[in-house]
């Protein structure tokens, strides 16, 4: 009886003992750094949109892109250009371009919400003024994605339009 006694001891000490060896792990927490992504300044980029007419006709085209926006507080003023070229169902293809303007809002450092306006034309001689809203997305440090919609109305032609375009952006 005594020598099992003194063999449950010694299991128990060498149990305990095992234990006590075992590391000791400790996570440390992890910071995500602020936000490194600069609004201010040029951007150019490449973009593509679709658009819907009313009389029937639908449109798509693709874009080179450039810009400039200034921010003030979570507020964002910027101006746009476009160049590029277009196909439609009438079937026609050409190039075409525009001007706008945009008021934005920083909702986070790396989302942008915002209204724009301006005019597009395109070489067969359709000339429109458009209202239109978007959001913009910082993906990286100098890379945003932009997608927009916009109402083309105010036309020297009889259609009008809706459009969504999809823009991918570097910023300088």
């Amino acid at each position: 009886m005594r020598k099992i006694l003194i063999t449950m001891v010694a299991s128990a000490l060498m149990a305990t003992s095992a234990m006590a060896a075992d590391p000791v792990i400790t996570v440390e927490p992890t910071y995500m750094p602020a936000s490194s992504f600069d609004w201010d300044g040029f951007y150019m980029g490449v973009g593509i949109s679709g658009t819907a007419y009313t009389p029937p006709l639908t449109s798509g085209a693709i874009d080179i892109i450039a810009g400039l926006n200034v921010t003030s507080g979570s507020m964002l003023f910027g101006a746009e250009g476009w160049i590029g070229g277009y196909s439609d169902s009438s079937p026609s293809s050409g190039w075409g371009g525009g001007l706008k303007a945009r008021l934005g809002a920083l909702i986070t450092p790396e989302a942008l919400l915002y209204v724009s306006g301006g005019g597009q034309f395109y070489d067969l001689g359709g000339q429109y003024g458009f209202i239109g809203a978007g959001a913009e997305f910082a993906v990286t440090d100098n890379v945003s994605l932009d997608l927009e919609y916009k109402y083309l109305g105010w036309s020297n032609t009889l259609y009008t339009g809706h459009s969504l375009g999809v823009s991918a952006l570097w910023h300088f």
